[in-house]
């Protein structure tokens, strides 16, 4: 494995390793949600009321992890060119972790049973999808589980962590070519809203395909047959 990469496989195995406990907290805020609203509420209506509610709290969090990464490079002579790097590798690896743990969460809203590498394929395939231009045109929710299964299935047919290093060389050098960090004073909050924006859209994404997985009693051979 590339070692300039080897943290984001590190990311993503700690985001695995904290799977039991994110499925723990995230049944919890439904059982807490469901007491709130008399325990009546169908289970969509649950799924998709916790869903926003986690979506809202990582995205504040990852826009204030933008804020902070990018506060130094608004020092004169502190915000160099070396603190503007590291600031944004900190800042990248922070939040790529909120929006892992984040798709894993919205799955374990809508009740999704997957195998771990499994999930992390699907997870990979969602981070990627949500940066890209066919994302935009996406608007369905078939349309999107469509492209997120044909991605996730090739990076389990080639093997997740071979595919987590083809997707950090891919996605990684794009998300931090973000000038704008350059700017005194512009770079804070410019950096914050730039990560609520992103982790939002992950979200957004992420709920609209987990939601209609059960629906259609979805089976995905996950291995090519030949």
């Amino acid at each position: 494995m590339a070692d300039k990469y080897e943290w984001f496989d590190k990311v993503l195995t700690l985001s695995g390793t904290h799977l039991p406990s994110i499925k723990s907290d995230v049944n919890a805020l439904i059982d807490e949600f469901d007491l709130k609203m008399g325990g009546d509420k169908p289970q969509k209506y649950l799924s998709y009321t916790v869903s926003g509610n986690l979506m809202k709290k990582a995205a504040y969090k990852a826009a204030g992890i933008g804020g902070l990464t990018t506060l130094p490079m608004t020092i004169p002579i502190i915000g160099t060119i070396g603190t503007v790097l590291a600031g944004s590798l900190v800042d990248l690896a922070l939040v790529l972790r909120i929006q892992i743990e984040l798709c894993f969460a919205i799955s374990a809203a809508y009740g999704v049973e997957l195998g771990e590498d499994e999930l992390k394929a699907i997870t990979l395939a969602l981070l990627g999808f949500s940066g890209s231009s066919q994302a935009f045109k996406a608007t369905a929710a078939s349309v999107l589980r469509t492209a997120v299964d044909e991605i996730a299935k090739s990076y389990i047919n080639r093997g997740v962590e071979v595919a987590t290093v083809e997707f950090a060389e891919r996605l990684i050098p794009r998300l931090l070519k973000k000038y704008y960090r350059f700017i005194p004073f512009i770079g804070v909050p410019l950096g914050a809203s730039f990560n609520l924006v992103s982790t939002m859209t992950i979200g957004n994404h992420a709920r609209k395909y987990f939601s209609v997985w059960d629906n259609d009693n979805i089976q995905i051979s996950w291995k090519d047959d030949n």
